[in-house]
């Protein structure tokens, strides 16, 4: 069994879709830094406190944010998307799925809202990529699936437009001791988090806030 996050949050995606649909989308004056992989050509590796200093360049992280970056993966994206999730990100209001990069890019929000676009991989729920709309390239957020029989596997990755950036971390702040062995670390690239055997599908969603 591949383990790559372990979530312990018990709120349901309805819920949290009611309640962040309540919220104002955080103002674009307070947002957090891009991260920026330019000059690097391989993949950049970083410590999670590099990681907060290069985040917090346009503002200091607050408690709750730097509680959510401890829960992995989705915490990350769920911190920089901005709407105050703190279990997976696709539960915000309104977001949608899909297979291209550019067609996630080419979604129109609403005036005063801005495209938030973040990545998503684990395994086909129906064992193949679906057909995406014509029109829009659109598929179903539920294409994807983290639980497969004897696996349960997923990553997240925020992808940063003006930067052309991907950013993820490798797994959840397991704690002391362990975290001296297991450490969580942050990735910067050019390019998408690789897929593996156990992760072999992969979605953009696009939210707006």
């Amino acid at each position: 069994m591949v383990l790559l996050a372990t979530m312990s949050c018990g709120t349901d995606a309805a819920s949290e879709r009611q309640r962040i649909a309540e919220q104002t989308a955080t103002p674009r004056a307070t947002r957090l830094a891009s991260l920026d992989a330019r000059g690097h050509p391989a993949v950049l590796e970083i410590a999670m406190p590099e990681l907060i200093r290069l985040m917090s360049k346009t503002r200091p992280l607050t408690e709750d944010e730097l509680q959510n970056l401890r829960r992995g993966c989705p915490g990350f994206v769920c911190v920089y998307q901005g709407l105050g999730l703190k279990r997976w990100p696709e539960a915000a209001p309104e977001t949608r799925a899909y297979l291209r990069l550019e067609d996630a890019l080419n979604r129109r929000c609403p005036a005063a809202q801005t495209n938030f676009v973040f990545l998503k991989q684990a395994w086909w729920d129906t064992g193949k990529p679906p057909i995406s709309d014509a029109a829009t390239g659109e598929v179903p957020l539920s294409a994807i699936t983290r639980l497969k029989p004897g696996w349960y596997s997923f990553n997240y990755a925020v992808y940063f437009p003006e930067t052309t950036t991907y950013a993820w971390i490798n797994h959840r702040d397991y704690g002391f001791p362990i975290n001296l062995f297991q450490p969580q670390k942050a990735y910067i690239s050019l390019l998408p988090p690789p897929l593996e055997e156990y992760r072999p599908a992969q979605i953009y969603c696009s939210t707006c806030r």
